[in-house]
Parts: structure tokens; sequence; C-alpha cells
């Protein structure tokens, strides 16, 4: 009886926590009619925009990820030591095309801006004032590249990641519009709410963000798919899914699979992991939590209430590292954003060293915490190492993603750097202190935009003491890890 108290009590105010902050929130509508045969999609998107800018505006501007897909594209999707892993079949792209935006009911040219016309400008008739909204419609087209991306499909599965325009961040005075790039995961955005209306063939099972509401089967099958205060929205489908699913709380946890011998585990390892992270850091508020194997050239990706893991991440405890990791990307990205262009370690490495976290708390997992810090030590050492023979000295410092000029520089700094200093950081302040912070952290934060200060300032306020230099020297490249 006291179980069931602590739980539904637990559970309302969760629920209200997402009632009461979806009721501003700027409000996106896709409908999706996704051609398999052609791997392709008509899509309408209505958005309600709020602005919630203490500023006037004249104009909103949108991230347009898939345009980085297409020939031509001058970013790279990916760093060239991947190309073959992502293209087994050869060299694919997508197409997409802007077929036309109105804004408050007035027809507007499509104006592209920004790195290979990677953002979308819409102006608007009429200023828009603190807390008044406008509606925005565009209509639009893709088709998929074969490519095992966030924006593509492979053998078995069919990705849409970062596919529709979404609304760029408006901080300090204007639009972020940093372009899309191979390193790490370049995304910004605020937590929104969305409605989608997907029609694809029958015999495409689909994972998505957000909770199914409706599903009619006709010549095609319409799904209804509804999340509040998200950031963010992703789709994965296949012919040859399975699902296992488990229940934590009032979240319906579901596992899509496709090829996986430890498939039971894998699904406790997303419990188990929404269950600890609930515990240590706040709880897990939505009542879905997808885990999605699919064709993807990274270990794995987040997006909210979505997971996806590789297919090519053959062994058992790598596989349940990355759900873990990834998982924890709920809360660090998920419900606490930030900038993951300019400050890739917030999420990354607090997510990565939560991860680390994870095995003290749980039993019957084969990593453990002292053993991958080691590891991460070892690596990291051996890593800077080789990059000062090689090229005489190298910049350890943990910046933009786009300020790395390789892939392993930005991973060696950003993860394996990143954990050793919030383990130096845990070993500064102790385990009460750490997690109390973190708590402080998502509670202050969450669903909203945090900065490194933010970080800093939940540490100092909860440890009670000064540790804006620690991070700063961690974070500028003055520790030397030896």
């Amino acid at each position: 009886m006291i179980v069931f108290v602590v739980i539904f009590c637990a559970s309302c105010k969760e629920k209200t926590d997402i009632t009461e902050i979806s009721t501003n929130l700027s409000c996106y509508a896709i409908e999706i009619d996704f051609d398999y045969d052609n791997m392709s999609a008509d899509c309408t998107e209505k958005l309600t925009f709020v602005n919630n800018t203490d500023n006037i505006l004249r104009e909103v501007k949108f991230h347009l990820y898939p345009q980085y897909f297409e020939h031509g594209a001058t970013a790279s999707i990916l760093s060239s030591t991947k190309l073959n892993d992502a293209y087994p079949n050869g060299m694919s792209y997508a197409t997409f095309e802007i077929m036309s935006v109105v804004a408050d009911g007035v027809n507007t040219t499509v104006q592209y801006e920004g790195e290979y016309d990677g953002i979308l400008n819409v102006p608007l008739t009429n200023s828009l004032l603190p807390d008044d909204c406008v509606t925005i419609e565009i209509d639009f087209e893709f088709s998929l590249p074969n490519c095992c991306h966030r924006f593509g499909y492979g053998e078995n599965t069919i990705n849409l990641g970062n596919f529709y325009p979404i609304v760029c961040v408006y901080e300090n005075g204007a639009y972020s519009i940093n372009p899309y790039h191979a390193n790490g995961d370049p995304f910004y955005s605020d937590i929104a709410n969305y409605s989608v209306e997907l029609i694809v063939d029958n015999d495409l099972i689909v994972a998505s963000s957000g909770e199914k509401i409706d599903c009619v089967k006709q010549d095609k099958t319409t799904y209804q798919i509804e999340q509040k205060a998200v950031r963010d929205f992703a789709i994965v489908m296949s012919k040859n899914f399975k699902i296992l699913n488990k229940k934590y709380n009032d979240t319906s946890i579901e596992y899509y699979y496709f090829d996986d011998a430890n498939c039971e585990k894998s699904l406790i390892a997303g419990y188990d992991a929404i269950k600890t992270f609930s515990k240590k850091f706040g709880e897990y508020p939505y009542k879905t939590f997808s885990i999605v194997q699919t064709n993807f050239v990274h270990g794995g990706m987040e997006y909210p209430t979505l997971i996806i893991v590789s297919d090519a991440v053959k062994d058992i405890d790598d596989y349940i590292n990355v759900i873990v990791h990834e998982t924890a990307h709920q809360w660090w990205y998920g419900m606490v954003g930030n900038d993951e262009f300019i400050y890739p370690w917030l999420d990354e490495a607090l997510t990565e060293y939560s991860t680390i976290l994870f095995y003290d708390y749980v039993d019957g997992y084969n990593l453990s915490h002292k053993e991958m810090v080691n590891a991460c030590k070892e690596n990291y050492t051996l890593f800077v190492t080789v990059y000062k023979d090689v090229l005489g000295d190298i910049d350890t410092s943990m910046r933009a993603v786009n300020e790395y000029d390789t892939e392993p520089e930005y991973t060696y700094c950003i993860y394996v750097k990143g954990v050793l200093m919030f383990d130096s950081l845990y070993s500064l302040v102790g385990e009460k202190d750490f997690i109390s912070s973190l708590k402080n952290y998502f509670e202050e934060n969450k669903f909203t935009n945090a900065t490194p200060n933010d970080l800093i300032s939940a540490f100092e306020t909860k440890c009670g003491t000064d540790l804006k230099s620690f991070f700063d020297s961690w974070i500028k490249g003055k520790v030397v890890v030896r």
C-alpha cells in the first residue's frame, strides 16, 4: 500500500509538470504521407509559433538539416573514415524541397540562408510581440538517401531523424543558426508540443517519439501520434521489427528489434536505466520510451522518448552500454537541453559519466565504475601522446563541434576527457553531494536550455564551494592528465 501511494503521487506530480509546461509552447502539427517504394514523403507542417522571448520578432528561422544530405552539400555529414559503413551500397543522396510557406494566411517567398541554404527564413507580415503567436504552414517533400544515418534507410530500417523544419533557438537578440556538422550531434532546439499524422504501408511497423493515440488501417495505415513538452521528434520504421515491452510506473518501455539474440537483456537494460536515472536525477515524466535497433553508422543516437542503437554493435556489453548512455540523454539533452553545437560536453560528457554511475547502482552487469574510468584515463593519455608525437602539440580544450579537426579529437576531448573531469569532481565533492547537485541541476533546468554556468551553479549551491576555476581548468585544457 505504501509503495502504491508513493508511485501514484510521483506519477501525478510529473504529469502535472508536463501539463503545466505545455500550456504556452509552440505546437508542431506535421502530416507525413510516406511512399515506401520511392523512399520519399509529401509533408505538411503547421506550426503555431509562440514568441516566448522578450523581443519583438519580425521573422522566424528554421533549421533544414536534410539539406546537408543532398548532393553538393558543403558540410559533410560524416568523417571520411565512416563513409563505407554509412553507404554500404555506394554513395547516395537525399532530396529536400520546400514547396510553399504561408505565414498567418499570407503566401511567403521561400528564403534560404546560411551554409548550403540550411536555414529557412520566414518574414512576418506583422511584428510578433512577446507571448503572441503566429501560424506558419510549410509544405515540403523529401526523398531519403540509402544511408545508415539519422536521415536515411538501410537494409532493415528507415530513419526519420531531424527530418522536418525546426525553429532555431532565439537567444541574445538573434537566432542560433549554426550548421550541421559531422562531429557529434550539432543540434539545438526548444521544448514544443507535437501532433503527427503518419501515413505508411500496412506492413511497416512504426517506432516514434511520443504516444500513438490512434491507428486506422485501410489501403494504408494512418497513425496519430502526440507528445507534449519535447524538443524534437523522430520516427524509425521497419517491416522486420519485433517488439518487447515492460512497464516502469506509468511508462511503457518498448524495444523494437530485428536481430538481437539478447533481446530480453536489452529491454531490461532500458528498464533499469529509466528506473535508476529517475531515482537519482528526477522522475522520467513521459508515458512512452522506445529503444530501437536500427541500421546506423554510429553506436547510437538520442531523441526525446526514443533512442536508436546500431545493429553493427555486436558485443552484448557494448550494446547494453549504448542503451544506458542514450537513455541517460533523456535527462541530459532531452529534458535539460543545451546548445550541442557550442557546448557538446555539457550533455555528452555528463551523459557518459551518468552511464558509468549506472553500474554503481545496478547489479548484474559486466562493467564497473573503476574499470571504465581507468580505461578512459589510459586511452586519453595515449591519445594525447600520439597526437603530440605526430603534430607536436594538441589543443585539449572542450570546445564547439566545428573547432575539432578530426572526429577522434572531438571524441577524446568531449567524451573521454569529459568522464575524467566529472570523475575528478565526484572524488572532490563525494557521491552524496555529486548526485544531489545533479538533482538540483535537473530540477532547476528541466524543460529549458541550460548553459555551463547553470551546471556550475547547481554544484556550487549544493556543495557550498567555488567550482568555477575547477571547471575552467578542465574546459580550457589546462589540466594535465597523468
